[in-house]
């Protein structure tokens, strides 16, 4: 068979037609001369045909069995078509009745070789999935190591401030203790005086003064209470002192113990903040996955396509939490859209005025690019993605997600929504 069957002209049934003579209807000729004077051929063996009809099926099974040991898999149709290594399908299909009969009869759906194919098939895509997880969570644990990092660097900081407050507290401690017995000398000498006066009067009498107290003795006093006022006032400064240094103090304990909170959470790989916790709760997402479940199950107005639940599955994205909160505005801005009367402003403003980072949709380049990144199937309906929003910061997949949805206004089959049809990775545009 081979290249012989590629010669369109050279049919099998015509060949066959030759072989057996003229008398087709299975009628022998006769040996003797004809009217004409012509001596005719004598009549063919059907024995021939059907064993041409053989050889052609072993031709072709042969070529079958070549291509499934060479290319490890049953071809299609297709594949012959476009090579001239081999034969041309229409004489499988003409020779067995068509293409699933050919390969029914060659029995090779359960060929051990094709066995062991797809199961090799299914280890590598398993293969491929694993190390695809592998790497999803090197940069998990590459993150966590960075976060564990800043984490120790701040908690080193703090307790090195701790103690220089300690010090300073230490210090102030001592300088107020020395300013008390100041004051209570000051005191103790400011007590004494008025008796230390009187005595001096006294004997000032007795030596016929005039009682008054002395010049030295009243310069005396007003140095003491200068000195008083001045140890009083100081011992002023250091209490405030000493109340900022012990409220400092214990700032610097409060951040220390978030801080071994955040270590203790880092080393575990939980959340460490009241945003990564879903909210005062504690009520987090572990994932962008179940963020996405979580807001389907809560929408009211928002509807979620199942091609958004299997790309929030290959999302890495780190804070889930900010994911369920966008989908949450986002359905609050569905609930706007819904009404037909309008709300008083465009979409993309209301978005806004929800703290949504909106984006009217993408370039035609990139949906020309990529036309089925940009398109998903709900209920039997294409949608058209386009419109957008942003979550999170930075670069790479697991700092920033994108929310893509499709507007619907009730002119199809299709109800008026907004329909979130990705989550997750950034669609491919004219950047990637």
């Amino acid at each position: 068979m081979g290249k012989r069957a590629r010669r369109r002209g050279d049919e099998p049934g015509q060949r066959d037609a030759g072989e057996d003579g003229e008398a087709k209807d299975g009628t022998e000729a006769t040996d003797g001369a004809s009217p004409g004077g012509a001596k005719r051929r004598p009549g063919g063996d059907g024995r021939l045909t059907e064993v041409s009809y053989l050889i052609a099926e072993a031709d072709l099974l042969l070529h079958l069995y070549r291509w499934i040991v060479l290319m490890g898999e049953v071809p299609k149709a297709q594949d012959w078509l476009a090579d001239e290594r081999w034969p041309h399908p229409d004489a499988a299909i003409e020779t067995f009745g068509s293409w699933e009969a050919y390969l029914k009869a060659a029995e090779v759906a359960d060929a051990p070789l094709l066995v062991r194919a797809r199961r090799h098939e299914e280890e590598a895509k398993r293969m491929a999935a694993r190390e695809r997880e592998l790497e999803r969570e090197s940069e998990r644990a590459a993150d966590l190591r960075r976060r564990v990092e800043v984490a120790t660097r701040r908690r080193e900081e703090a307790d090195a401030a701790r103690e220089e407050l300690e010090r300073r507290a230490t210090r102030a401690q001592a300088r107020l203790g020395s300013a008390e017995e100041r004051a209570q000398r000051a005191e103790t000498a400011l007590t004494e005086q008025p008796a230390a006066a009187q005595r001096a009067a006294e004997a000032a009498r007795a030596a016929g003064a005039a009682g008054e107290p002395s010049e030295e003795w009243l310069a005396a006093h007003e140095a003491t209470l200068a000195e008083l006022d001045s140890v009083r006032a100081h011992r002023a400064e250091l209490l405030d002192e000493l109340a900022a240094l012990r409220e400092a103090a214990e700032r610097d304990r409060r951040a220390l113990a978030r801080l071994s909170a955040l270590m203790g959470e880092e080393g575990n790989g939980e959340p460490s903040d009241e945003s990564a916790m879903g909210g005062p709760d504690g009520d987090a997402p572990a994932s962008a996955l179940e963020a996405v479940r979580r807001a389907r199950a809560e929408a009211e107005h928002l509807v979620f396509t199942d091609a958004a639940e299997e790309s929030a599955a290959d999302s890495p994205y780190r804070r889930p939490a900010d994911l369920l909160e966008t989908l949450r505005r986002l359905d609050r801005l569905a609930g706007l859209h819904a009404s037909e009367d309008g709300f008083g402003a465009s979409l993309g403003q209301a978005a806004r005025d929800l703290g949504l980072a909106w984006k009217h949709g993408v370039s035609d380049t990139a949906r020309s690019r990529k036309p089925h990144a940009y398109a998903v199937t709900h209920d039997g309906h294409r949608l058209e993605l386009g419109p957008h929003v942003a979550v999170g910061s930075g670069s790479g997949a697991g700092y920033v997600a994108r929310v893509y949805l499709a507007v619907e206004d009730g002119t199809r089959d299709l109800p008026r929504g907004l329909y979130v049809g990705h989550v997750g990775r950034h669609l491919p545009d004219t950047t990637t």
